[in-house]
């Protein structure tokens, strides 16, 4: 399946890149896994690739988000959290390498919204960075 006008979501919540994804900041991948690489004594590198390649999606939402925007934003995802308490979530991502979409079951890692200012009674954040992890085990 080819892209499909979306780019990410997380359980049944598409995420609106209009709103919540900086332009050019949408960097998806699916990362090869090896265990227990080896360098042989003549300088070859010996790989074995295990067959889950984690997904991996990083983006920035655009600066000037106020705190009713990102408050919809993160409710938006909690709905869809599987575990809370460790942000896992069904991700759905465009991945170019394939031009299609990978499903896993991922968490989100640690983010920092940064404030630079406050107008009009609104919180209004600089850009946000988000990573979102696959490859999770479902203990």
């Amino acid at each position: 399946m080819a892209y499909s006008g979306w780019l990410l979501k997380i359980g049944n919540y598409t995420v609106d890149e209009e709103r919540f994804i900086k332009a050019e900041s949408y960097s998806p991948y699916a990362n090869m896994q090896v265990l227990d690489p080896w360098t042989d004594a003549n300088g070859y590198e010996h790989i074995n690739a295990v067959d889950l390649k984690a997904l991996k999606v990083e983006f920035e939402t655009p600066a000037g988000l106020t705190n009713d925007d990102f408050k919809e934003f993160m409710d938006r995802i909690r709905e869809n959290y599987v575990e809370g308490k460790a942000r896992k979530c069904i991700v759905t991502a465009y991945i170019p390498e394939y031009d299609d979409y990978v499903t896993q079951l991922c968490y989100i890692s640690n983010f920092q919204p940064q404030i630079y200012g406050i107008y009009d009674g609104k919180i209004h954040y600089n850009s946000i960075r988000f990573a979102i992890i696959g490859g999770v085990a479902n203990d």
